[in-house]
Parts: structure tokens; sequence; C-alpha cells
């Protein structure tokens, strides 16, 4: 296989062709771009990254209406794509579910602030979010990328970049042998360093508030549903069942992921601390498995009768930032320029966003320009100072851990903000929720900032449990009042957060509107009518 002679010029390189890569490539593309996608592997491919929320799904179709790509709308309900796309495997998602499993804690009777927490993200099925089943979804936006005529390259290897004045010279190789393409500029969808780092020998760091983590994962049938589990209690009503969520089940510094899809298959993996496992880091990943479902018996209940389809298999270092992540005529995707762990599932929007300051700039006359591509170094900031501000949000969730009200009652800070996020977005609001967890919002990015360094102080702070489970909740309920639009809360008991409406007329002044134009949101996405089921 190899470029036709005409071909050796293009506008827009691309490096990896997973969805991120796929959609970037098809903005080139729609915005005149000739684009060549350059692919390591061959689809479909089994990864994981899966876990879709209400801001990732609202900036899907974002893009999908700014760059005239219609067809990503019906991917943005579970609902719309079960009903028009049923051959493309997909998993239901009403929220987020926390279990406590944590070995070194008294649990109150009193108080379900020391087991559980449940966040619901949609009112209905029909209007929930997705869980990707990402072998399907990944190989059908590549089917769309050669729709549009963009140039597809699979098993192909990028063996040399060279910066020039214009463009980037690339040496690539597959079964065809090796070429030089040149591009204006490059765009590196790999992740992990695994693209433009690779090829200039550029440091990936450690974050500065996570700490380092390993993880071990797999995709396993025949996995027990919580309800059928006794030691999970789960009496209470719930408003809709937990395995119709992205389950976190938090253990001793880690915590269990758990994503089932609608074929029965569940998407299952560890990520540990790695100071805390350091006698486990050697192992292999089966039995690092293996030896969680034994120490935590509720999980080895979930898990005692299944079958992984694929050999379990391990991330040695799971957070990372490279030191540098644009040049004059390249630039990383933010899934590229760094990871947080994917604890609150914050890596889709944050590289959609990345994809969608880029792809505004993604146009010929932009790019065939002589010399340095400025908007390169600031799209590069922005993603960078979001990253900054994942990695302060889940380094405390880390350090809050092993007290799981810390922990719970902290993550009501992110789903304050990403809820206020979304609902002035669908507003038409952006001036007040433009960055990802508000980073271009100053005076708010600061308070948040502050409130996750004095949770840490009081979290190991010497006094009493309640002093300090009373000092967080105050903290966190002042944090988030200016933007709590959906009826969040430290006081409520059980902490269970179904997703009503009447909590956004409650709270319209807050997004500077009235409760007629609430209505008429609502109205306009068909969520007057959605069964709450």
């Amino acid at each position: 296989m190899s470029l036709n002679p005409e071909k050796q010029q293009v506008d827009v390189i691309v490096l990896g062709a997973g969805y991120a890569g796929a959609l970037t490539a098809m903005i080139a593309r729609k915005n005149g771009c000739n684009v060549l996608l350059v692919e390591k592997g061959r689809h479909p491919r089994m990864m994981i990254g899966e876990s879709t929320t209400p801001l990732t799904n609202l900036l899907l179709e974002e893009i999908a209406n700014e760059f005239h790509l219609p067809f990503l709308l019906d991917f943005s309900q579970w609902g719309k794509w079960k009903r028009l796309h049923p051959d493309l495997k997909v998993g239901l998602k009403r929220g987020f579910g926390f279990y406590n499993h944590c070995t070194d804690q008294k649990v109150e009777p009193s108080s379900l602030w020391n087991k559980e927490l449940l966040v619901a993200a949609s009112p209905s099925n029909f209007v929930a979010d997705t869980h990707w089943w990402r072998a399907d979804w990944d190989s059908f936006l590549v089917d769309q990328c050669r729709s549009l005529g963009i140039e597809y390259w699979d098993k192909t290897e990028a063996l040399k970049l060279c910066e020039e004045k214009d463009g980037i010279s690339l040496t690539l190789q597959n079964e065809g042998g090796q070429l030089q393409v040149k591009g204006s500029l490059l765009i590196d969808a790999t992740g992990g360093g695994n693209g433009v780092a690779r090829l200039l020998r550029l440091k990936a760091s450690p974050l500065e508030h996570t700490p380092d983590t390993f993880a071990v994962y797999s995709h396993f049938e025949e996995v027990a549903t919580i309800g059928s589990i006794e030691d999970f209690n789960q009496e209470r009503s719930l408003p809709y069942p937990p395995e119709n969520a992205a389950i976190h089940h938090m253990i001793d510094d880690g915590w269990v992921w758990s994503l089932r899809f609608d074929h029965g298959t569940v998407s299952a993996g560890a990520i540990l601390k790695e100071s805390s496992y350091e006698y486990l880091k050697e192992k292999t990943p089966d039995f690092i498995w293996q030896h969680l479902l034994k120490h935590y018996p509720k999980l080895g209940k979930l898990f005692q009768h299944v079958n992984p389809i694929y050999p379990i298999r391990r991330i040695d270092r799971v957070g990372f930032q490279m030191e540098k992540s644009h040049g004059n005529r390249w630039i990383m995707l933010p899934s590229s320029a760094g990871f947080v762990d994917p604890l609150l599932s914050t890596g889709f929007p944050l590289t959609l966003l990345g994809i969608q300051r880029l792809g505004k700039f993604l146009a010929p006359s932009e790019l065939r320009k002589q010399g340095l591509l400025i908007p390169l170094r600031d799209i590069a900031k922005l993603s960078r100072h979001e990253l900054n501000l994942v990695d302060r949000l889940i380094g405390t969730l880390f350090a809050t851990m092993n007290d799981f009200r810390h922990f719970a009652v902290t993550t009501l800070i992110y789903f304050a903000i990403v809820s206020f996020s979304e609902t002035a977005r669908r507003l038409g609001r952006h001036h007040q929720s433009s960055g990802f967890l508000l980073s271009e919002q100053s005076e708010m990015s600061k308070k948040i900032i502050s409130t996750l360094e004095k949770i840490q102080k009081i979290h190991q702070s010497k006094d009493s449990p309640e002093v300090k489970w009373a000092t967080i909740q105050a903290l966190v309920e002042s944090t988030i009042e200016p933007i709590n639009v959906i009826g969040l809360s430290t006081r409520s008991n059980p902490p269970h957060f179904p997703a009503k409406f009447g909590a956004l007329f409650e709270n319209a002044d807050k997004l500077g509107v009235s409760k007629a134009e609430i209505q008429s949101m609502l109205e306009r996405l068909n969520l007057t009518s959605a069964q709450t089921d």
C-alpha cells in the first residue's frame, strides 16, 4: 500500500485512528483539508476508555453541528444509538455509583455516606449516556473517515519526524515499504507517548497531585449483578438498577471499575496506588486481579464465575504529562499530552474540548501560511491548564480515599461543576461555562482549587472524625452553592441524587435565566416527557 504521488503533500497528518484521531481527521476534511490518517494497528481492536458523561455527549453534539458531521448526533443518547445503529455494541449509563470496600473503616449504620454514593445523570434510559464499545465505535468512525475521502493507512509505523519551516516531514513504513510524506500540520492522537513523544524523545513526567498508579483490566463475561449479591444490601429504592451506571468499587488506595454493555460483557479493571501495592507491581496481571478478588469478598462474589474474553492486561503507569505538547507545526491532542486517572470519566470531555478548539483552526488557508502556527501554543496552553485542574481534583480524591465520607462528598464538587456547565451550554450561555471544570472562570476556578487544598488539610488533621466530617461538609456546601443547579447536598441521607428537573427551576437565577427559559430548554431537548424509569 502506498500514497499516490499527488498525495505526498497533505495539509494534515493525524497519527492514531482511535475515536479522537478519527474525529479530528473528519473535522479537518470537512474544513477543506487534505488529510492522511495513520494507524499503527488495525481495526477492530479491543480498547478501554469507554464511559461517557452528559458533558461528553453535549460536546459530541456541538462538534456534530459546528463541523457538519450530523451522523454524530445519532450517538449522543443511548436510545437514539440503539434505535438507529443496533449493529454497534453499546452500554447504558444512567449515572455514577460508588461502593465502599475499604478494610480499615468503621461503618456507622446511621449514615450511608460511609457505604455508597449514587449520582444520576439522566431521567430515563432513552436520553442516557453510553459506554462505548471501542472495537465497534472506533472502527465505525474510521469507516466514516474513508467515506469522506480521507486517506487511511493502517499497520503503519512512523519512523522519523523532521520539523521544517512550513510543515512536518514524516517517514512512514508499512507492508508497502517506506515513504516520505509532508504535512502542514501533524496531530498526535496516539495517546501515552507513542507518537511525537517517541519520535522526538520527549519525556513524560508524573502528575503533580495524583499519585503514580498502575492498572490491570479485561472484558469479562458472566459478571454477577450487584442486586444479586446479598452483601450489597440493596433494599432501598433506586432510580435505576445499579448496573445501569459506571460502577466504582472503592478499595484501599485504589478502585475497581465495572461497566456493563448491553450484550452482557463487562469492562472491568483495577487502578492501584503504586506506593501502597509495591508487593504486587512485579506480579502477573492475572495474579494481581485474583489477589484483589480474594482480599475483597464482595468483589470476589461479583467476579467469581467470570471468563475474561482475552488475557488480563496491565498498564504500568496510568497518569502522565508530557514535557512538551506542541511545536511550530505539530500538536498533541489532550489525550496524548497527558492523562489523569479515569475515576470521574474526565478524559473524554478534556479531549473533545481540545478537538473542538483545534477544529476551528484546521483550514487550508491557515495551515498553508509560512512559519510558526501561533494558535497551537494557545490551544496547548488551555489543555494543559485543564489537565492540571483535573489532576488537582483527582489527587484530592485519592488523598481522601481512606475515608469514604470525605471522598464521596468531595466528588459533589465535580458533579456540581459539570452539571452547571452542561446546563449553561445548553442554554447558550457559554461565557458562564468556558473551559473544563470552569477553567476559564478565574474566580470560581481559584475557589475550587482552594477548597480542594483545604479538604486535604482537614482530612489529614488531628481533629476528631465528626469534626472533620462536619467541616468538610460545610466547606463543600459553601463552594458549590453558586453553581449547584441540580440539588446536590452533603446533608442528604441516603446520598442518592436522582435526575429531577425541579432543582433546575429553583436555581434558574444561578444560571442567569428565567424559569420559562429552563422550560423552553427542556422542551427543546424533549426532556419534559422523558420517562423517569
